[in-house]
C-alpha cells in the first residue's frame, strides 16, 4: 500500500499532500467529489461526517459539518474555482470559527497500470496560519484520511 507523503517546508505558506492510489483517475476523481462516498472517508474515523451541501461546478459549494462522539460540532466549507474533471479541482477551505481560509488545488495524475496520484496542495494567507494548522493534528488526520479513502477505493475497483 502506498504512503502518503506531508511536505511543510520552512518558511512557506503550503502544505503538499499526495499519494498514489491502486485505482483508475475516473474513480480517484468521482469518489472525491461525491457526496454519496465522503462520510465514509473525510475526517477522522471516530467522527461522522455529514454533507451538508456539495455542489462540485464552479461557483458551487461546499461544506461539511463533523460531529464527535460527545455530541459536539465541527464545520468546513468552501467554494469551488476550478472543476476539470478527472483532472483537476481548486476550491476555497475554511474552518468555520476560525478566520481564516486556504486556497485547495487538487490534482489527478494518471499513472501507468490503473493508478492515481492525487496531489492536494493548501496555501495559506501566512507561514503563521500554516504552522497553526500542522499544530493542530492536521498531518495526523490527513494520514487518517488518505488511508481511509485508499480503503474506499479497494472496495470500489473490484
Amino acid at each position: 500500500m502506498s504512503k502518503t507523503s506531508i511536505v511543510a517546508e520552512p518558511n512557506k505558506q503550503e502544505v503538499i499532500i499526495s499519494r498514489t492510489f491502486e485505482a483508475p483517475r475516473e474513480l480517484v476523481f468521482r469518489m472525491w467529489t461525491d457526496a454519496k462516498y465522503l462520510p465514509e472517508w473525510w475526517g477522522p474515523s471516530v467522527m461522522t461526517t455529514i454533507v451538508d451541501s456539495l455542489d462540485a461546478k464552479k461557483g458551487g459549494v461546499w461544506r461539511y459539518v463533523q460531529r464527535d462522539p460527545a455530541g459536539n460540532e465541527y464545520a468546513h466549507n468552501g467554494v469551488f474555482h476550478e472543476i476539470t474533471a478527472p483532472e483537476r479541482l481548486v476550491h476555497t477551505y475554511e474552518f468555520e470559527g476560525v478566520p481564516s481560509v486556504g486556497l485547495v488545488t487538487v490534482t489527478f495524475e494518471e499513472l501507468p497500470g490503473g493508478k492515481t496520484k492525487l496531489t492536494e496542495t493548501s496555501l495559506y494567507p501566512s507561514v503563521e496560519i500554516r504552522d497553526g494548522v500542522l499544530q493542530s493534528g492536521m498531518t495526523e488526520g490527513a494520514i487518517e484520511l488518505m488511508d481511509r479513502f485508499a480503503v474506499l477505493l479497494a472496495k470500489h475497483s473490484l
